[in-house]
C-alpha cells in the first residue's frame, strides 16, 4: 500500500511541477543569459568550423601559387615540401576559423542581446522585438560594409524579414509550451 501512495504522490509532485514552469513565456525555454551564452557559442563554433575550412583551402592554394615556382626534385624535398605545407595550412586554418568564429558569435550574441533588451524595456515578449533586433543588426552591419544604397535597402529587407520569421517561430514555440503571447491572449480575450 505504502508504495502505490508514494508512486501516486510523485505522479502529483511531477504534474504539479510540469504546472509551474518557470521558463514557460521564454524564447526557447531558456532564462536570457543561457540563451544569449548557447548562441552565442554555437554560432561561434560554427564559425570556427567554416572558418578552419575555408582557411585551409586559402592556405593550400597560396602554399601552391607561392612556392609552384621551386618544387622539389628528391624524395626528402618532397617531404619537407609537404611538412611545410601542412604547418602552413593548419595555421591559416585556425587563425582564419577563430577570427571568424568571434565574428559570428559576437553578431549572433549581440543580435539577441538586442532583442532581449527590447523585451525588457517593452516589457513583452513578442515578434516585434526580434523584428526590431534583425533590423537594429542589418542596418548596422551595412553601415560598416559600406554598401551601396540599393545593397543596403536589399539586406535590410531580408534581415528584417529574416527576423520576422524567426520572431514569430518563437513565439509559435512558447505557444506550444502553453505559454502567453500577448497578442494571441488578446485574440481570445476579445472573441470568447
Amino acid at each position: 500500500m505504502s508504495l502505490l501512495t508514494e508512486v501516486q504522490s510523485g505522479l502529483e509532485a511531477l504534474q504539479n511541477e510540469r504546472e509551474y514552469d518557470p521558463c514557460q513565456n521564454e524564447r526557447f525555454h531558456l532564462y536570457p543569459k543561457d540563451r544569449i551564452e548557447a548562441l552565442a557559442t554555437t554560432s561561434g563554433l560554427v564559425g570556427l568550423m567554416t572558418g578552419f575550412y575555408d582557411g585551409v583551402q586559402k592556405a593550400a592554394a597560396r602554399y601552391l601559387l607561392e612556392n609552384g615556382h621551386r618544387l622539389p626534385k628528391t624524395k626528402g624535398g618532397w617531404y619537407f615540401y609537404h611538412k611545410r605545407k601542412n604547418y602552413e595550412i593548419i595555421v591559416g586554418g585556425t587563425s582564419a576559423g577563430i577570427k571568424r568564429g568571434i565574428k559570428y558569435g559576437s553578431v549572433v550574441g549581440s543580435l539577441f542581446l538586442i532583442e532581449y533588451s527590447l523585451d525588457y524595456l517593452r516589457g513583452q515578449i513578442d515578434f516585434i522585438n526580434t523584428t526590431a533586433a534583425a533590423l537594429v543588426g542589418t542596418t548596422v552591419y551595412t553601415r560598416f560594409q559600406h554598401l551601396s544604397r540599393l545593397q543596403t535597402r536589399k539586406m535590410i529587407m531580408r534581415g528584417t524579414t529574416a527576423g520576422l520569421v524567426l520572431g514569430i517561430i518563437q513565439d509559435s514555440l512558447i505557444y506550444a509550451r502553453s505559454g502567453h503571447i500577448w497578442y494571441v491572449d488578446e485574440y481570445k480575450r476579445q472573441f470568447k
